[in-house]
C-alpha cells in the first residue's frame, strides 16, 4: 500500500513542478526548478602574470571546484575546471585554458546539458580591454566577450549564470547579456582595468552559505552578489584606496549592468530565483529508490513554489491590492501545505 500510495503522489509532484510556474517569463520559466533540473558549472582560470598570479588563481578554482562539488551538490563530471596552461598531475584539471579547450567543452557540454538545466560559468584570471574588445587572458590567443556570446547562443534553452571576477570585465560581460541569463560582473565600467579582490569574496560568500541572508540554507546569485558588492566596498576602504572595482549584475538581458539592482524594477529579478545549490544539495542523504524520487519531487515542488513566490513579491506594484494579496495567500497557503508533507515523507523515511 505505501508503495502505489508514493506512486500515486510522485505523479501528481512531477506534475505540480511542471505546471509551477510565472507570468512574468518571456519565453520560458527561467531558473525554475523541477525534479529532472541538474545543473553544470564551468571554472575557466586563466592565465597568471606571473607565479604569484598563476598560483593565485590555482588556489581560487582549485577551492571553487571543491567547494561546488563538497557543499552545493555538483556531480564531480559536472564541474569542468580548465585552467592556465593545464596540469595532469592534478585530477580536478580538465585542461588548459586556451581557445581549444574551450570549444570543446562548450561543444561536449552542449550535447550533456537537456532544456531548463542550469550552467554557471565563472572567470577568474586577467582581463584586458581597449577601445573595440574586451578580453579574457588565456593561454595561446585570448577570448573575445563577442566570442564567448557566440558560444553561450547555442544555451538557448538553459538558464545561464556568468560570473566574471577579472578586470576589464564589463564591456566583455555585456556582449553576454540576454533573457534567461544572470551576469555578474567584477567592474562597472572599461576603465576598471586594474586586477581586482571580487574572486576573494565570491569564494567567501559560498564557503558555508556565508552570504545566505534569509537563510534558507540555499545561496542565490542575487544574495552571493549583494555579499562581493559590500565586501568589496569594504576592504578598499579599510586599504584607504580608492576604489577601482564595482561589482554590477544584469539579468533581464537589456545589456544595462547595475551596482544597485532592484528586483521590483526589473533589476535583480531573476538573480533572486538562480540558486547556486543543486536540488541534491537538499535532500538527505543514503535514500534510494521510490522514497528519493519523492523526496525529490517534493523539494522541487517546494522550490517553484517560493520561487513564485519571491517573483510576485516583486510584481506587487504590478497588480492592485487585492489581487496581490489573493495570489500571494494562494501561494503560501499551498508551500505550507507542501512543506508539511515533505515534512512527513521525511520523518518516515528517517524511520524507516
Amino acid at each position: 500500500m505505501r508503495c502505489r500510495a508514493f506512486r500515486i503522489l510522485l505523479v501528481g509532484l512531477v506534475a505540480a513542478c511542471v505546471g509551477t510556474g510565472d507570468a512574468t517569463a518571456q519565453t520560458r520559466d527561467y531558473f525554475l526548478t523541477t525534479p529532472s533540473t541538474q545543473k553544470y558549472a564551468v571554472i575557466f582560470g586563466g592565465v597568471g602574470a606571473g607565479k604569484t598570479y598563476a598560483e593565485r588563481f590555482r588556489q581560487w578554482t582549485f577551492k571553487l571546484h571543491d567547494t561546488l562539488t563538497n557543499a552545493y551538490g555538483y556531480r564531480p563530471e559536472h564541474v569542468t575546471l580548465l585552467l592556465g596552461r593545464g596540469d595532469t598531475e592534478a585530477s580536478r584539471i580538465s585542461g588548459p585554458c586556451q581557445r581549444e579547450t574551450i570549444l570543446a567543452t562548450m561543444a561536449a557540454l552542449k550535447k550533456k546539458v537537456q532544456p531548463g538545466d542550469q550552467v554557471t560559468f565563472v572567470f577568474i584570471g586577467h582581463g584586458t580591454s581597449d577601445e573595440e574588445t574586451a578580453k579574457f587572458v588565456i593561454a595561446g590567443p585570448d577570448i573575445t566577450g563577442d566570442e564567448f556570446a557566440d558560444q553561450l547562443a547555442s544555451f538557448a534553452e538553459q538558464d545561464i549564470v556568468v560570473v566574471h571576477t577579472t578586470s576589464s570585465g564589463y564591456p566583455f560581460c555585456t556582449a553576454l547579456s540576454a533573457p534567461g541569463r544572470v551576469i555578474i560582473c567584477a567592474t562597472r565600467s572599461r576603465a576598471e582595468t586594474y586586477d581586482t579582490v571580487f574572486a576573494q569574496f565570491f569564494l567567501e560568500a559560498l564557503d558555508q552559505h556565508a552570504a545566505d541572508r534569509d537563510k534558507n540554507g540555499r545561496l542565490s546569485m542575487f544574495e552571493a552578489f549583494l555579499f562581493v558588492r559590500e565586501k568589496v566596498k569594504t576592504w578598499y576602504t579599510d586599504q584607504d584606496r580608492l576604489s577601482s572595482e564595482h561589482p554590477t549584475l544584469d539579468d533581464n538581458g537589456d545589456g544595462r549592468f547595475h551596482t544597485h539592482p532592484d528586483p521590483g524594477k526589473d533589476e535583480g529579478r531573476w538573480a533572486q530565483v538562480a540558486y547556486l545549490d543543486t536540488l541534491t544539495a537538499s535532500l538527505p542523504e543514503a535514500v534510494a529508490g521510490q522514497a528519493s524520487k519523492i523526496l525529490r519531487a517534493l523539494t522541487a515542488k517546494t522550490q517553484a513554489l517560493e520561487r513564485t513566490v519571491v517573483l510576485l513579491r516583486n510584481q506587487k506594484a504590478e497588480l492592485t491590492a487585492d489581487e496581490y494579496q489573493q495570489q500571494m495567500e494562494t501561494l503560501l497557503i499551498e508551500l505550507a501545505r507542501t512543506m508539511q508533507q515533505l515534512k512527513r515523507v521525511r520523518a518516515d523515511v528517517q524511520f524507516e
